[in-house]
């Protein structure tokens, strides 16, 4: 059995004894910080408003307030928010901060309907309460990244001192070991064990363990499990069953990927979706939603662009204003896409070929067009008319959906999602020109992510990115 060690001092008892035993004072205090500044808020928005209005009444109760408070640090207590480990992760906080305060107020408005006491609510008091206790709120959590990420901080409150265990050496570089220390894991001893050990010598070795674990006092043990070593998972547990500290596995993507999936309980088991349907009702509202506000949006206030490019390429060459090709939608249902032309030809046959970029059949004025992705904004109508949507895998000519299809085995996956003005894929540098297979393979597996991980935030988190794209990559 091969032992690394990650810590020396650091890993004494007392010292491992004295973090663990300010946690738990500190998890209190930041509630106790959360609670007291939704009242303070309240405090500052009543008297704010009276001062402001005249006619409000003098002085204000601070009922809706403890309500509020108290409701809000009870939902995050229990969605973990509190837990010291988590306070270093900024844009989950961050996040989780806004639900919460959101779900909080809607909660005080509903039980002041229902207790009939919404006379007693100033409604101008309440606005600026969201409004204040929201950004109070936010700014405490970028507080507690800059207080957390003190060296005093991670030895005291924060790191979990953890022992790893693996049945191999492990590459400590990779992005599966690498953002332990920074989030949360003081890794204080690795062993590596024998997978292929005797039972009497992999007893042996278990019970070593452990007692440098308790020696080193830590809080929980990391198991760095493969896919090919899960038959020894079950066996390595019955071993550790003799501590009384929290065990936790630390997959590799094959494993990651699975755990991360929904599951359905079967009666006494469970089953695993391996391939999830298409969106609910509500998500498909939501994405629908989202879709034609921004696309309504920016077709009025894009209007004066659109109309002077059309002009332009009208004087530019010879040819309709906007180039329609036939592309395939949602379970492949065909529907005509729409363009700005930005080439002399407007090709929608059986054989098409891709614009390359010196391609002769560009237009002066189309290689802007196609540079600044202008030529696409015509989509956006195709975005009203519910064939495409603003996010999703990008449609492609029939004739290359039909050569694709039997060369990559998951392009039919992309059809299981509306197709998208923008998607996962060309954020991630693959957009434009596809000259090779393995290009548009890793195109199909960017989709294939997205149509299998969508989420709302997931959406605007790429049409936030886009804009980044459209200026720092090359198209043609």
């Amino acid at each position: 059995m091969a032992v690394a060690t990650y810590s020396s001092d650091n890993v004494e008892s007392v010292s491992s004894r004295r973090g663990a035993v300010l946690q738990r004072p500190f998890q209190v205090f930041v509630i106790a910080a959360d609670f007291l500044l939704i009242l303070l808020c309240y405090v500052v928005a009543a008297e704010s408003y009276r001062a402001m209005v005249a006619s409000a009444a003098d002085g204000a109760s601070i009922g809706a307030g403890l309500i509020v408070g108290a409701v809000f640090v009870a939902i995050a207590y229990f969605q973990g928010v509190y837990a010291t480990h988590r306070l270093l992760s900024l844009v989950w906080q961050l996040r989780k901060a806004v639900i919460i305060w959101l779900a909080s107020l809607t909660i005080l408005a509903v039980a002041a309907f229902l207790l009939k006491s919404t006379d007693n609510l100033s409604r101008g008091t309440v606005i600026m309460f969201a409004a204040i206790g929201g950004v109070g709120l936010t700014s405490l959590r970028f507080a507690w990244q800059f207080a957390l990420g003190t060296s005093f901080a991670r030895g005291r409150l924060v790191d979990r001192k953890v022992v790893l265990l693996s049945l191999k050496p492990l590459d400590f570089t990779s992005n599966r070991f690498k953002d332990l220390r920074r989030n949360g894991f003081d890794v204080v001893r690795h062993f590596v064990l024998g997978g292929d050990s005797e039972a009497t010598r992999w007893e042996r070795e278990i019970r070593d363990v452990i007692r440098q674990a308790r020696a080193a006092d830590v809080d929980e043990y990391l198991l760095a499990v493969d896919w090919n070593e899960l038959p020894l998972l079950q066996k390595l547990g019955q071993y550790l069953r003799a501590v009384p500290q929290p065990i936790r596995l630390l997959p590799d993507n094959s494993i990651a990927d699975l755990v991360s999936r929904p599951f359905l309980p079967v009666s006494g088991t469970v089953a695993i979706e391996i391939q999830r349907s298409p969106l609910s009702v509500f998500e498909r509202l939501q994405k629908r939603c989202l879709d034609v506000g921004v696309a309504a949006f920016a077709l009025v206030v894009l209007a004066p662009l659109l109309v002077t490019v059309a002009v332009l390429i009208k004087l530019d060459s010879a040819g309709p204003v906007i180039f329609r090709q036939s592309r395939r939608g949602f379970n492949g249902k065909p529907f005509e896409i729409w363009k700005f032309r930005s080439m002399t030809v407007c090709e929608n046959g059986q054989t098409i070929a891709q614009a390359t970029k010196r391609d002769a059949r560009i237009t002066r004025l189309g290689r802007f067009l196609r540079m600044t992705s202008i030529d696409e904004l015509p989509q956006l109508w195709n975005v009203l008319r519910g064939d495409m949507s603003l996010v999703g895998p990008r449609p492609h000519a029939l004739a290359h959906d039909n050569y694709y299809d039997e060369l990559i085995s998951n392009y039919v996956y992309r059809h299981h999602m509306k197709p998208g003005l923008t998607g996962w894929a060309q954020v991630n540098g693959f957009r434009g020109e596809t000259p090779t297979i393995d290009l548009m393979e890793k195109r199909v597996e960017y989709d294939v992510w997205y149509v299998s991980n969508w989420s709302i935030w997931l959406d605007l988190k790429i049409m936030v990115r886009t804009a980044a794209a459209v200026l720092f990559q090359e198209a043609y």
